[in-house]
């Protein structure tokens, strides 16, 4: 489809680096969507979701962006003009499972170059409210921050009723959007970084035909289109969240910590010899972004990547929960925007970097944690009157250069903590998905008991 000539649309600014990639991936249909969900104590009504949606809208910039010129090297953001609620919110019911639910959410592709926000929303089942979107003006945090402010908004009586139930939304043209991260915070590699990163990506590689030997040769090259991917869930109740929280506390670490040890845990015995996996987790980086007004509530695509390969381990060890923790945490800086800092350097062809990975062997990550941690919200579920969410999760697609395993986490203050695994046995192995996510089970319900 042509991208929209630019008097159509209010063009906010030019896509920033982390934003075109994001782009670019979806549009040679290399990653669909992402998806965060709440369950709430009760039906979410259109009468009461529509007026909440209104408000919602209006107080968040990135809900109204459209993508243009999507097939070219100046992707841009605009402006939509409306917003019809009757084409972005579905209600659907089921018998099935949230799971097989889920697989069909992350098959959603967004359509670029045409007015419409790249987000929708789904009601399952009554209670369960699915915000699924395009990773392009959004990140995983994006996603918490949705359902935190619409919680918030469907037990505000006066914010409420201030709102028409017209599915209508007019947007404010005066809108601003967030400036991209890089402008915002420095993401220029070193020249020392930017050597080694080009040798690595173009430089000669010996003759290397097989994995390099700390992946053994047991991951597929890349492949696209990716088939057969499975999601697993495993809700781990308050009260077990409670005990593994104290213990972390007690060995002063981390619940990230804890839950990459356990995926590591699951590689190491999934893939017996491999020597060590490299694993990557995303960083929130609004904490850097103080020139932006309440940066930790924007909801943009602000997120860099912490990389490391990290030795198998088939036991169970603080220690090891207790040095990756530290490690992030020293890795969380400003300076890990020099990864994206990078893609400068294919100076506007990201897809052809992407598409010429197919058919070659995995040189890059191979499991990922994505832990957006746990949000506070309003609602009391003692009154039947009030928007109570039980349960949050958080999900990703299987990209087609994305990590053959990942994890994804996300819980509620005081509640619980939702696990998704995401795979497919033609790249990961059969069954070796399932042996990680059971591996993960079993740690949990072990160290989940009182001592």
């Amino acid at each position: 489809m042509a991208a929209i000539p630019e008097h159509d649309a209010l063009v906010w600014r030019p896509a920033g680096l982390l934003e075109t990639y994001f782009a670019t991936r979806t549009s040679i249909d290399y990653y669909t969507s992402v998806c965060v969900w709440t369950k709430f104590n009760r039906p979410v009504e259109k009468s009461r979701l529509y007026p909440a949606m209104h408000a919602l809208i209006g107080r968040n910039p990135a809900l109204s962006t459209v993508v243009l010129d999507s097939k070219t090297k100046s992707i841009k953001f605009a402006l939509a003009k409306e917003i019809d609620l009757d084409k972005m919110i579905e209600y659907r019911s089921s018998s099935g499972s949230f799971e097989e639910f889920l697989a069909e959410l992350h098959d959603i592709r967004f359509t670029y170059d045409t007015m419409t926000p790249v987000w929708k929303l789904f009601v399952w089942n009554e209670n369960t409210v699915a915000f699924v979107f395009d990773h392009a003006p959004f990140d995983g945090v994006s996603g918490a921050l949705f359902h935190v402010q619409l919680a918030n908004l469907l037990n505000d009586q006066s914010a409420v009723l201030s709102e028409e139930l017209s599915p209508i939304v007019n947007v404010d043209q005066s809108t601003k959007l967030a400036p991209a991260l890089e402008s915002i915070v420095s993401t220029s590699p070193p020249l020392w970084f930017v050597a080694r990163m080009l040798l690595a990506e173009f430089g000669p590689k010996w003759g290397l035909s097989e994995p390099a030997e700390r992946y053994g040769n047991i991951f597929a090259p890349y492949t696209h289109p990716v088939e057969g991917t499975t999601y697993r869930i495993l809700e781990i109740p308050a009260e077990r969240v409670k005990v593994l929280l104290h213990k972390c506390r007690a060995h002063n670490t981390t619940m990230t910590g804890l839950f990459h040890t356990m995926l590591l845990m699951g590689m190491s015995k999934a893939y017996i010899g491999v020597r060590g996996f490299q694993t990557s987790v995303p960083i929130n980086a609004r904490r850097f972004l103080s020139s932006i007004p309440d940066a930790a509530n924007e909801m943009g695509a602000f997120v860099f990547k912490y990389q490391e390969v990290t030795a198998a381990q088939e036991e169970f060890s603080w220690d090891e929960v207790i040095r990756f923790a530290n490690s992030l945490r020293k890795g969380t800086t400003r300076r890990a925007g020099y990864n994206l800092g990078m893609l400068k350097y294919l100076f506007g062809n990201i897809s052809g970097w992407m598409e010429a990975k197919i058919g070659k062997v995995r040189q890059e990550e191979v499991m990922e944690l994505s832990n957006l941690g746990v949000w506070k919200f309003s609602g009391d579920v003692s009154h039947e009157d009030e928007f109570a969410v039980m349960s949050m999760g958080f999900s990703q697609p299987h990209g087609t250069l994305n990590p053959p395993i990942c994890l994804s986490s996300v819980g509620v203050v005081g509640g619980g903590v939702t696990l998704t695994l995401r795979f497919s046995d033609k790249i990961a192995g059969h069954g070796k998905g399932d042996l990680v996510f059971d591996l993960i089970k079993k740690m949990v319900d072990e160290l989940s008991e009182k001592d």
